[in-house]
């Protein structure tokens, strides 16, 4: 787990520190070249210095142990954080949407130049190694804050390739393609952001799993030994982690210490499972 966590810590700095250098050069592209799509790359990427930084707090805290304020620990943070870059793309979304607009009615066009290709494509190759990493992270742990971070790296890989279209097309006869790709670029982050909110909304307020996996853990509890039901399953998500309740049936035979111990028996196969948290199991005798 600790391995897990160092991880999630490095990926989320080395990709910060890559988006707070990618919003230096584009700007600078920009000004230079009065480039759009440029513009709409830099807020993208300030979005990401903003989104990385939130996602690299949240993987912190979530990892901490529970707590006398937070006793069912601190799950929560990652939804949190990913609710708050969410907010963010949606504002960024407005303003690159505006700023195209403008360019288009005024008629600016940008001065092309293959700075801009090499910004680009360096945004493309790295954020195309972030996404897989962030992925294979995801996969081994439900976490928001990295399948957060493989959405954002994907999106901009392709948000990218279309920045390097636009490019081409203003070098070679279409100097307004720049700022009609960016209309796209400002949807797409929109679209992100509201995609993050919609996921992670989810967690926070408690939204139950799929009938699928509630049916996985009362077959987990009904197959403990001494268990001869399980039901009235209760499971709701508590940040990112589920909290469960649900009723088991034993032999009326066994003495109370004997029922006890099989109720903590199920408690614990459940809160063994990766997505579980907590668990409380009601014993009926029947």
């Amino acid at each position: 787990m600790a391995e897990l966590l160092r991880a999630q810590q490095l990926l989320t700095r080395l990709t910060l520190a890559f988006s707070v250098l990618l919003v230096g050069v584009l700007y600078a592209a920009f000004w230079l070249f009065n480039s759009q799509l440029a513009l709409a790359q830099a807020a993208d990427s300030f979005m990401d210095v903003f989104t990385t930084s939130v996602l690299a707090w949240a993987v912190t805290v979530a990892a901490q142990p529970e707590d006398k304020e937070h006793p069912f620990g601190h799950s929560r943070a990652e939804p949190i954080g990913a609710l708050i870059a969410a907010v963010v793309a949606g504002v960024l979304a407005i303003e690159v949407g505006r700023s195209a607009i403008t360019a288009l009615v005024e008629g600016s066009t940008m001065q092309a130049d293959w700075v801009l290709v090499a910004a680009f494509g360096a945004k493309s190759a790295i954020k195309t190694v972030v996404f897989f990493f962030a992925r294979a992270l995801a996969r081994r742990k439900r976490s928001p804050a990295m399948e957060a971070l493989g959405v954002d790296a994907r999106n901009d890989v392709l948000v990218s390739l279309l920045a390097l279209a636009g490019f081409l097309g203003s070098r070679y006869g279409w100097p307004m393609l720049d700022a009609w790709l960016a209309l796209p670029v400002a949807v797409w982050i929109g679209f992100a952001g509201v995609r993050l909110a919609r996921d992670n909304i989810k967690l926070l307020m408690g939204e139950a799993p799929p009938p699928e996996r509630q049916q996985e853990l009362l077959a987990l509890a009904a197959a403990v030994p001494g268990v001869r039901d399980a039901h009235d399953l209760r499971a709701h998500f508590l940040g990112t982690r589920l909290q469960l309740e649900m009723h088991i049936v034993v032999d009326p035979a066994l003495t109370v210490l004997q029922a006890h111990d099989i109720g903590e028996a199920v408690k614990a196969a459940l809160q063994r499972e990766p997505d579980v948290g907590h668990c409380s199991v009601h014993i009926d005798i029947q």
